[in-house]
Parts: C-alpha cells; sequence; structure tokens
C-alpha cells in the first residue's frame, strides 16, 4: 500500500515564487512584456503575470510553450532550486528589478548593460 503525503502549502508557495521570479527574469531580458508573451503563448497577460508571482502554479505544459516562446532551455527555468534544501536567493529581487529595467532598454543600451555587467563579473 502506498502512502500518500500531504502537500507542504509553504514549499508548494515557495516554488511557484520561484519558478516565477524565473519566468519574469526571463520575459524581461528578453525585452517581452506581459502581453507580448500572453500573445504567443496564449492565456492573457493577466494570467501570466498571476505565474510570475507565483499566485498560481504553471501547468508543466504552459511551461514548456513558455520556454519555447523565450528560446530558454526548460532547465534554466527549473533548475536546481527545487531540491529539497535549496532557499529562495535573497539577491533575487534586485536581479529581477535589473533584469526588468534592461529589457525596456534599447537594443544598444541593453548591449552596453551587457559588457558593463561582464566587466564587473570578474575576478
Amino acid at each position: 500500500m502506498t502512502t500518500r503525503r500531504k502537500s507542504d502549502g509553504a514549499a508548494e508557495a515557495r516554488n511557484n515564487r520561484l519558478l516565477g521570479q524565473r519566468l519574469a527574469l526571463s520575459r524581461s531580458a528578453k525585452g517581452l512584456t506581459l502581453a507580448e508573451l500572453a500573445a504567443v503563448v496564449g492565456g492573457g497577460h493577466q494570467l501570466i503575470q498571476r505565474y510570475e508571482s507565483g499566485e498560481m502554479a504553471v501547468p508543466f505544459g504552459r511551461l514548456v510553450q513558455i520556454a519555447q516562446a523565450l528560446d530558454t532551455p526548460l532547465k534554466t527555468l527549473i533548475g536546481d532550486g527545487f531540491d529539497a534544501d535549496a532557499h529562495e536567493d535573497p539577491e533575487s529581487r534586485a536581479v529581477l528589478q535589473i533584469a526588468r529595467l534592461a529589457g525596456r532598454l534599447p537594443a544598444p543600451k541593453r548591449a552596453v548593460l551587457v559588457a558593463v555587467a561582464r566587466e564587473l563579473g570578474r575576478p
């Protein structure tokens, strides 16, 4: 007889938020609005916003569609952040904010920002 474990609501909410942050980061990095992504994958911009906020779980099939629309490997969106001992990165809000700002920049300015970030990341 198989024993089913009750769902840990807090862990599920944390995982939804983490995935949502990664979705928002990837979308912003591509310079897409919520409406533009929704037009590609369907469902409307409010649904995408609910995914990104972690308010709503992303069905796997929709997650695959979003990854394809963002030209991002599914592994990048899922990553290793869902391992049992992984925790949310405290820096993720700042990174997400930077990505959102970068997504709104024209391509030449975005290229400059990437070059600056690369330089800052060097030892």
